[in-house]
C-alpha cells in the first residue's frame, strides 16, 4: 500500500466511491426483488417473463465479476469504474424508457456488466490504494453496501412508488452512480497502464469458459425453484451447460495455466475457512432481508410500505454500528468480533423460532435489532479477517515490500464468486425448506382437522352458525366454514415453516461458530497500522 499520506479529503473521497459502488451493486438487485410485482403489473408482463428481468441482470453481474478484476490489473482500477460508472448510469436512465421486453432484458444485462465490476474492484481499491491505517474504514464502506442495501430496499420502493413511479426506482440508481462517477474521478489515484510483457502469455479464453460456466450455473440456481428444477428442460440445459464449461476450464488449467491467476495462494486452511464463513453468511443475512419481509407480505399479508420501517430500522442501525465496529477492529481480534456476531445471530434467530401467526412489525423490531446487532459484528470481523489474511500472507505491499499483485488479484476474483454464489445458494436453499416445510405442515395439520374430530366439528359448527346470522345462506355457511378452515391451516403451515427457518439458521451459526474456532491469522488487528 502506499506509504505516503493523500490528503484525508482524497481518502474520504475514495472511501465514498467504495461505499456508493458496493451499494449500487447491491443495492439494483434488491430493489428489482422488492419491485418485481408491481414492475409486472406495469408493464402486464407474466410471472415467468418479470422473473427473467432480475435474473438477467444477476446471470451479467456473475458474468463481469472474475473478469473485472483482471481488467482491473490491465487497465486500472481507476479507469474501469470511471467508464462502467457511466455505462451503468446511463442504462439505468434509459431502462424505464425500453420500448419492449426484449429490450428491459438486454438494457438490464448491461447494467449487470457494468455495476457487476463495482463491487470486486472497491474490494481491490482497498487492498491496493488505501493505507493500510485507514483500511479499516474502506472495510466499513465495503460491509455496509451489503447490510444497508438489503435492507433500505423495501421503504425505499415502497417511498419511490408511493411518491413518484416505478421509473424512479432505476433513475434513483442512475443519479447515485453519477456520484460514484464523480468519487471514483476525484477520490481514486491515477495509475499508468502497466508495460506489455512479451515474455508473458495470457490467454483470456479460460477466464471467459469459467465466467461464462458459473453465470450459467447461477441461473440455473435462479430459476430453479420456479420451474420445479428438472422438469424444466431450460433448468437442465443451463445446468449441464454450466458444469460442461467449469469443467472445460479445469482442464485447461492443467494444459495452459494463466499466470494471472495464483491458485496455491488460496490453498491456505484458514483462507478456504473464511471462504466457507462467507458463503455461508449470505445465508444468515436472509433473516433480514428474506424471513422477516417474507413472512409479514405472506402470512401476515402486509406490502412494502408497512414492511418497510422494521427493515429500515435495521438499515439505519447497521450504517451506525459499521463504523463502530470497523475501530473495533485495530484493536480487538477480528475472530472475536466474528463470533460474536455469528452467536448473536444464533441466538437471535433461535427466539424467532417461536414465533406465531399472531406476530405483527411491531413484534419483530427487537429482534430486528438484534439481527442489526450481529450482522454488523459478523460481517466487519468477517471481511477484517480476509483483509487481515491477505496482509499477513505478504501479498499486499507493505513496509517496503513490493507484494504480489497477481495474488491479489486471485484473493479478490475468489471471494467474490464465494460471495455471489452463496448469496444465491442461500436464497434457493431456504426458499426450498419454505416451500417443503410447508407442504409437510400442512399434510400434518390435515391430519389434525379431519372431518369428525370434535374440535373441528364444533369450529364448521361455530362459524357456520356466525356466517348465518351474518344473514349468509346456511348453504353458503358451510361452504365458507370449510374455506375459513383451510385458509387457517395453510397459515399456520407457513408460520411453522418459517419457524423451521430461523431454527436451521440458529443451528448454521453453531457450525459456523465451530469452523471460526480452527482459523488462524497472522495479523489479528489493524493496531500496528494506526
Amino acid at each position: 500500500m502506499p506509504e505516503e499520506t493523500p490528503s484525508p479529503l482524497f481518502l474520504l473521497t475514495g472511501v465514498l466511491a467504495v461505499l456508493l459502488g458496493g451499494l449500487l451493486s447491491t443495492l439494483d438487485g434488491r430493489l428489482l426483488s422488492v419491485v418485481l410485482p408491481d414492475l409486472r403489473g406495469a408493464l402486464h408482463l407474466s410471472v415467468d417473463e418479470a422473473a427473467w428481468i432480475p435474473t438477467s441482470y444477476n446471470m451479467a453481474i456473475m458474468f463481469i465479476g472474475v473478469f473485472s478484476v483482471y481488467l482491473g490489473a490491465l487497465l486500472g482500477v481507476r479507469r474501469v469504474l470511471l467508464a462502467c460508472s457511466l455505462v451503468y448510469m446511463v442504462t439505468s436512465f434509459l431502462l424505464p424508457l425500453s420500448a419492449s421486453y426484449r429490450a428491459m432484458l438486454v438494457l438490464q444485462a448491461i447494467a449487470g456488466l457494468s455495476s457487476g465490476t463495482f463491487y470486486p474492484l472497491t474490494l481491490s481499491f482497498i487492498l491496493t490504494n488505501l493505507p493500510t491505517r485507514i483500511a479499516h474504514l474502506g472495510l466499513a464502506a465495503y460491509s455496509l453496501t451489503i447490510l444497508f442495501s438489503a435492507n433500505i430496499a423495501s421503504s425505499l420502493s415502497a417511498w419511490l412508488f408511493e411518491t413518484l413511479s416505478w421509473n424512479w426506482v432505476f433513475w434513483t440508481l442512475s443519479c447515485i452512480s453519477f456520484l460514484m462517477f464523480l468519487c471514483v474521478y476525484f477520490g481514486t489515484p491515477h495509475t499508468p497502464l502497466p508495460k506489455p510483457n512479451p515474455k508473458m502469455h495470457v490467454s483470456w479464453r479460460g477466464l471467459l469458459y469459467w465466467s461464462f460456466g458459473l453465470a450459467l450455473l447461477y441461473g440455473a440456481l435462479d430459476i430453479g425453484e420456479r420451474v420445479r428444477w428438472f422438469d424444466s428442460p431450460t433448468f437442465a440445459a443451463l445446468l449441464i451447460a454450466g458444469l460442461f464449461l467449469v469443467l472445460i476450464t479445469i482442464l485447461r488449467r492443467h494444459q495452459d495455466p494463466n499466470p494471472l491467476i495464483a491458485l496455491p495462494f488460496i490453498r491456505d486452511l484458514s483462507t478456504i475457512l473464511l471462504a466457507v464463513i462467507l458463503f455461508a453468511f449470505r445465508l444468515f443475512l436472509l433473516s433480514t432481508a428474506l424471513l422477516i419481509p417474507q413472512f409479514l407480505a405472506g402470512v401476515e399479508g402486509l406490502r412494502d410500505e408497512q414492511v418497510g420501517p422494521v427493515l429500515a430500522i435495521v438499515a439505519v442501525l447497521q450504517f451506525g454500528l459499521a463504523w463502530i465496529v470497523a475501530f473495533a477492529l485495530r484493536v480487538v481480534n477480528a475472530r472475536l468480533l466474528m463470533a460474536g456476531g455469528f452467536a448473536t445471530i444464533g441466538v437471535t434467530a433461535f427466539l424467532c423460532s417461536h414465533l406465531s401467526a399472531a406476530w405483527a412489525p411491531n413484534s419483530f423490531i427487537p429482534y430486528a435489532v438484534l439481527f442489526a446487532a450481529g450482522e454488523s459484528f459478523a460481517m466487519l470481523g468477517m471481511v477484517g479477517a480476509l483483509v487481515l489474511q491477505v496482509i499477513g500472507s505478504g501479498a499486499v505491499p507493505a513496509a517496503g515490500k513490493p507484494g504480489r499483485p497477481v495474488d491479489v488479484l486471485t484473493f479478490s476474483g475468489f471471494f467474490h464468486t464465494v460471495r455471489i454464489m452463496g448469496g444465491q445458494v442461500g436464497t434457493v436453499l431456504i426458499l426450498h425448506l419454505l416451500s417443503e416445510r410447508t407442504k409437510f405442515h400442512v399434510a400434518m395439520l390435515d391430519r389434525q382437522t379431519a372431518p369428525g374430530r370434535l374440535p373441528v366439528e364444533a369450529f364448521l359448527r361455530g362459524t357456520s352458525v356466525a356466517f348465518s346470522s351474518a344473514g349468509t345462506d346456511p348453504s353458503h355457511a358451510i361452504g365458507l366454514s370449510g374455506y375459513l378452515l383451510g385458509s387457517t391451516v395453510r397459515r399456520q403451515a407457513s408460520t411453522l415453516a418459517f419457524a423451521d427457518a430461523f431454527t436451521f439458521i440458529a443451528w448454521a451459526s453453531v457450525v459456523v461458530l465451530v469452523i471460526i474456532v480452527f482459523i488462524r491469522l497472522r495479523i489479528t488487528n489493524f493496531k500496528g497500522f494506526v
